[in-house]
């Protein structure tokens, strides 16, 4: 076995090697380790990377649609037994919407059929009427035709000539130039 003294020398400082000394003393005081690996050692080694996760994608998936699904029953048993409200509305504001059907272009003239169904625009008066136009960059561009509303929904039929990807909206205003936005649709 080898000095320890022979290990670090002779040029230390006296309390250096004093402290080295205890440590050395301290590591070979320790037992040699097993010459055989214990069982229970063993039998953990080789379980590793074979045990099941608990949280799999599929079952990720699943706990987030079964959420879904309560939350949407518990906010629907909610609504329905809630009963009325106990806010007096003063004003009630009727919104418009718009479809816009869209027939294939026809090949020997490219007219293209439009039916446009509106409700919800309150019936002008007078010689006033709506306008169907396409916009581009947010301006007015080319107009499609011209109706007028009465209660409920409205039905147009109307033909257009342009080529609708030249445009990026449909819009709807009443006929005065640069009158607002009534509804409006990104062109797709």
């Amino acid at each position: 076995m080898t000095d320890f003294r022979d290990l670090v020398g002779s040029d230390l400082d006296p309390e250096e090697l004093e402290r080295l000394e205890r440590v050395d003393r301290l590591l070979r005081s320790v037992p040699a380790p097993p010459s055989e690996i214990p069982d229970s050692l063993d039998r953990a080694v080789h379980r590793i990377g074979t045990e099941r996760r608990i949280w799999t994608s599929r079952r990720v998936a699943l706990a987030v649609a079964l959420a879904a699904t309560l939350a949407a029953v518990f906010f629907s048993v909610g609504r329905w037994t809630g009963g009325s409200s106990s806010l007096d509305y003063k004003v009630l504001v009727p919104l418009a919407s718009g479809l816009i059907r869209i027939a294939e272009s026809d090949r020997t003239t490219g007219n293209q059929e439009l039916k446009l169904r509106v409700s919800g625009l309150p019936k002008l008066s007078g010689g006033d009427y709506y306008v169907l136009w396409l916009a581009k960059a947010g301006k007015y561009a080319g107009t499609c035709g011209t109706f007028n509303v009465g209660s409920g929904t409205t039905t147009v039929d109307m033909t257009v000539s342009y080529r609708l990807q030249d445009y990026d909206a449909w819009v709807i205003s009443r006929h005065e130039e640069n009158s607002p936005w009534l509804l409006s649709a990104r062109i797709s």
